[in-house]
């Protein structure tokens, strides 16, 4: 259904052109889901907004983005708008900044309702109460008359989850969903959110910067350094190999039920204006070799997992 191809995104910085994406390319089949891992800076939400059309003034776009045989990067903003929240659905990281604060939850999950079904005020009202009841937000817990500071930060996000429901996409974005929420309410909204789209048969694409969380959620993993793909394959199997030692580094830096204390990555992602020119995890990484520092690798393998490393770890 979503087929992106060697998809490329330089944005203007500092009066040129810099590359944020570099030959990015991921396919999602109707009912599968896919998780995005990275740090922040590695090109995950880049690659979301640059699927939904919301790259930012100036942006220059290269490569192949296809739904379900449209293609996207042909497409005027007028035939964006209608695929927007009627096909292609998105929950952003930051509820407070995608809820309108003059404006009851209710209205808002009934909006997309009246704007892409034309449905009267009164259905698409009665259908917002259905909506929020389905992500937990059924009276005397909430009402659709109250308005999102009235929320909690769980809350609201399961009214943007609802939102982005309302019309019942073909895909679901979910960007960082559950940023800034505790750790029992993050796993709440991760599982409502797999939960809904395996209901419902929509294809989900999940960004994250915690490999514990694709774990657990997705079908396929594509790990992201820099604006390059530099791991991918089915979840299972990106997991018991672990070929990339970025992908390691991030399991050693996420929370672990064990309790054991993370591990940092030391250094930073690079900024996009200066990379350096071979992998861009050289600097960062313990098995780095001189070859490492020539020119990006190129993603390897003989099936479906596949890795850009010119020392990557063997499986046992």
């Amino acid at each position: 259904m979503l087929d992106v191809g060697s998809l490329t995104v330089a944005l203007p910085m500092g009066g040129r052109l810099v590359p944020v994406l570099s030959g990015v390319s991921l396919a999602l089949a109707r009912g599968e889901s896919v998780g995005l891992v990275g740090e922040s800076g590695s090109g995950k939400s880049m690659t979301a907004l640059a699927i939904m059309g919301l790259l930012p003034p100036g942006a220059r776009v290269a490569g192949r983005i296809m739904f379900d045989g449209a293609d996207l990067l042909a497409a005027d903003e007028a035939q964006m708008c209608a695929l927007r929240g009627r096909r292609i659905a998105m929950v952003f990281q930051e509820p407070m900044t995608a809820l309108n604060p003059l404006q009851t939850i209710g209205a808002q999950v009934a909006e997309p309702l009246r704007v892409h079904e034309r449905m009267s005020r009164r259905s698409a009202a009665a259908r917002a109460g259905e909506l929020l009841a389905r992500v937990g937000l059924a009276p005397p817990r909430a009402t659709p008359d109250l308005y999102p500071h009235q929320l909690s930060g769980g809350q609201r996000q399961r009214v943007v989850i609802a939102m982005a429901l309302a019309c019942g996409p073909d895909l679901l974005i979910a960007d960082e969903p559950t940023t800034a929420l505790d750790v029992t309410v993050q796993a709440q909204v991760l599982d409502l959110i797999a939960g809904l789209a395996a209901d419902s048969g929509m294809a989900l694409l999940l960004i994250t910067h915690d490999l514990g969380v694709v774990s657990q959620t997705v079908d396929r993993m594509l790990v992201m350094y820099a604006g390059r793909v530099v791991e991918q394959g089915p979840t299972a199997e990106v997991f018991a190999h672990m070929a990339h030692p970025y992908t390691r580094a991030l399991l050693a830096a996420s929370p672990n039920e064990a309790g054991g204390l993370p591990a940092p990555i030391s250094g930073q992602v690079p900024d996009p204006a200066h990379r350096p020119l071979g992998c861009a995890f050289a600097p960062r990484c313990a098995r780095a070799e001189r070859d490492c520092t020539r020119a990006p690798p190129s993603l390897v393998g003989g099936g479906a997992h596949r890795v850009a490393c010119l020392h990557p770890h063997v499986a046992p």
